[in-house]
């Protein structure tokens, strides 16, 4: 109980100014802080101080971003013991794959030998080289499998929720430096459970050599419960007079007026409205009771680390839990122990942690001060108008002073403002003078005044700007005249900014995950089946035997976030370009742009770019392909060409000799002709001197002449 006391006594305390940065994000201030203006030196003022939340829309521009991105978290084995088991598996993995191959080029040898080629190859040890290198690079082991299967399924689990609580300790980093975690077994003990603790309300003892909140010596949890709260949460570790205790001090019949107190070091201290970390109602007061859940570590006489804890409800009650069995000890260094509570601070050298909210304080309450002084012009302004000598006007305008006045009025603007200086009361002395009985006065807005605070304004969300890194390019304030290269240096030189802050949530995010993972190896000891959602209608079903991943220390690895951020954004910067040199559809710009992460980005835009190139490459085909019928149409042109004037040519040689044999036709039935006339002038020629011949015969006498033939 002592050490509780001194713990608690040592450690607790109220943090004023982490209240003021929450209030300021809830966009909540102190009302006596610009009171004073609003009073007026006692005439008050027509409008009052608001809060406009400038800040804030900075704080959730950079928690929608970190939420945009996707977690990848990797995993690794760090002991010894697991390490050698990988390093036989990966070796037998390399010798099974180098044994295959071996096998195959000596059944291609064989092969080749019976077709009588040749059977040198030079290439075997390379191919070894590349099959012990690809097996070296991308080899995962069991144990590794199976840690990243858990750590999917936890992923994806709606109770562990890891999400929301991301977002939240990056707001309470953002808004305080610091995020307090603790993952625990679930109350059923089936599952496990992330507890994102109130940076008000939790409270070390940092270790100034380490950023992790789990390194600390000593932290206290106050937590405001109900009395049957803690009945129900430590009703069992609680005797009969403790319960009897918390029933009779902490009673809900109070008195009319009376301000709720709670009992803290024997004294009785009120509940104000304005306490840092003290949950309050809408009437400013809670009846609650504060826990104070208590850790510390000691080396014990072996000189290991042990954890002990305890828990004091109120300022008199006390669990004395003891040294903690459940402290998850690392294989090769088993005397060191961690705390339960985790996290991580955002601090510098000087060991106090950066407060993105209240760095930005003082530029807020100058930008409402420039909008409740921009508020007070408009309010206070008013119109042109003149200071008139009231008895200048006429009498016998009316009986009465308002009728006379109204007139007056219609008068002067139809063009004739009528004075009397003669009429009875005006000073003798002023008659004749009017003009110097008129003054003018201008009460109307000041454009000048409003510009110049309006710059201000600007001046003071640019400053705000540059100290949180989200720059108009991060708020979706591009306009048309912005050119695509300053639109990318500004959203570079944003992400150099904010880049710190992305990086001290890596570390949570390895953090939590890893304390998911240790606690994952208690709870799930026997082992864990589980389903794992894949893609939109796409499941696996996975087993994680113990002996893979309940015995094995692992180390946690996070892809930088804003390298993510940096590689989305240049994605997206690029695919216009794509998209006008042809390698990308237009259609794909709607899809880079709904993307939710870098991998599905990266999916789409390596997809359309294989079927786009797949399109081009057909194209390209087609058109080659259109390119040699045309050449080849060209070719069957020429030809025809060719051949149409052959067939000219021969036409034309046909017509020749078509002629030529009709010349020779006619020369030879000519000539034919004239050997036939001459042949049958021959014969009666030949007729006639062989009649003359027989008659010549016939004439001398000579017996003989019968036998003589005459040809």
């Amino acid at each position: 109980m002592k050490r509780t006391d001194e713990i608690i006594s040592e450690l607790v305390r109220d943090k004023v100014e982490f209240q003021k940065a929450y209030n300021y994000y809830a966009g909540e201030r102190d009302e006596e802080q610009f009171k004073y203006l609003e009073e007026n030196f006692g005439i008050g003022s027509p409008t009052s101080v608001k809060m406009t939340p400038m800040v804030k829309k900075h704080i959730d521009a950079l928690i929608g971003e970190y939420l945009g991105t996707p977690i990848l978290p990797k995993v690794s084995c760090k002991d010894s013991e697991t390490i050698s088991a990988i390093t036989r598996e990966k070796s037998l993995a390399i010798a099974q794959g180098v044994v295959k191959f071996l096998k195959d080029h000596l059944n291609t040898t064989l092969l080749h030998i019976l077709d009588g080629k040749d059977t040198t190859d030079k290439a075997i040890k390379q191919q070894i080289d590349k099959i012990k290198e690809d097996i070296d690079q991308n080899f995962i082991s069991k144990y590794e499998i199976a840690a990243q299967n858990v750590i999917q399924y936890i992923m994806q689990s709606r109770q562990t929720d890891v999400i929301t609580k991301l977002r939240q300790l990056l707001l309470d980093l953002l808004i305080t430096g610091y995020t307090f975690f603790k993952v625990k077994e679930s109350s059923g003990g089936t599952n496990i459970q992330i507890e994102v603790l109130d940076p008000l309300n939790t409270f070390i003892d940092r270790n100034p050599e380490s950023p992790y909140i789990k390194d600390s010596y000593k932290v206290v949890v106050r937590k405001w419960l109900s009395r049957q709260q803690i009945l129900n949460r430590y009703g069992k570790d609680l005797s009969r007079d403790d319960i009897k205790k918390i029933k009779d001090t902490w009673s809900d019949d109070f008195g009319e007026g009376t301000m709720y107190g709670y009992t803290y070091a024997n004294t009785v201290q009120p509940m104000h409205s304005n306490s840092p970390g003290h949950p309050i109602d809408e009437n400013g007061i809670q009846k609650l009771i504060p826990v104070y859940e208590v850790e510390w570590l000691e080396t014990d006489k072996d000189f290991v680390m042990q954890r002990y804890s305890s828990v004091r409800i109120g300022g008199n009650i006390y669990i004395i839990n003891g040294k903690d069995d459940k402290v998850i000890r690392s294989k090769d260094n088993p005397n060191y122990a961690s705390l339960s509570v985790n996290g991580v601070y955002f601090t510098n050298r000087t060991s106090k942690p950066y407060s993105l909210m209240l760095a930005c304080a003082d530029l807020q309450d100058k930008y409402d001060l420039l909008i409740y002084y921009r508020d007070v012009l408009i309010a206070n302004s008013g119109v042109k108008g003149q200071v008139m000598d009231f008895s200048l006007i006429p009498a016998n305008l009316g009986v009465n002073w308002p009728e006379r006045v109204k007139k007056w009025m219609a008068y002067r603007k139809a063009g004739t403002m009528m004075i009397d200086t003669t009429q009875e009361g005006r000073n003798e002395q002023g008659a004749g003078q009017f003009n110097t009985m008129f003054s003018g006065y201008d009460d109307t807005l000041s454009s000048q005044a409003i510009q110049a605070i309006q710059l201000a304004i600007d001046s003071v969300e640019a400053t705000t700007s540059s100290i949180t890194g989200v720059f108009r390019e991060r708020l979706n304030g591009i306009q048309q005249r912005d050119a695509v290269t300053n639109i990318q240096q500004g959203v570079a030189n944003s992400f150099i900014i904010t880049k710190p802050i992305y990086q001290q949530m890596d570390l949570v995010s390895c953090e939590i995950i890893s304390d998911c993972l240790n606690q994952a190896k208690r709870t799930w000891k026997k082992g864990l089946t589980g389903v794992l959602i894949l893609g939109d209608q796409q499941q696996k079903i996975f087993t994680a035997l113990p002996e893979d991943f309940t015995f094995t220390d692992y180390d946690i690895h996070v892809i930088s976030s804003t390298q993510i951020m940096q590689d989305m954004q240049q994605i997206q910067a690029l695919v216009p370009e794509f998209i006008k040199s042809g390698q990308l559809p237009p259609d794909i710009l709607f899809e880079v742009m709904t993307s939710k992460s870098l991998s599905e980005m990266k999916y789409k835009v390596k997809r359309a770019l294989k079927i786009q190139k797949e399109e081009n490459n057909q194209l390209m085909q087609l058109q080659q392909k259109l390119e040699e019928t045309t050449q080849q149409a060209q070719q069957l042109q020429k030809e025809l060409e060719n051949a149409q004037r052959t067939i000219k040519q021969l036409d034309e040689q046909k017509i020749k000799l078509e002629t030529d044999k009709m010349n020779l036709e006619y020369k030879v039935d000519w000539f034919k002709a004239q050997t036939e006339k001459g042949y049958r002038d021959r014969q009666l020629d030949i007729e006639e001197k062989k009649v003359d011949i027989e008659l010549a015969q016939l004439r001398d006498g000579n017996p003989y002449n019968d036998q003589i033939r005459n040809n």
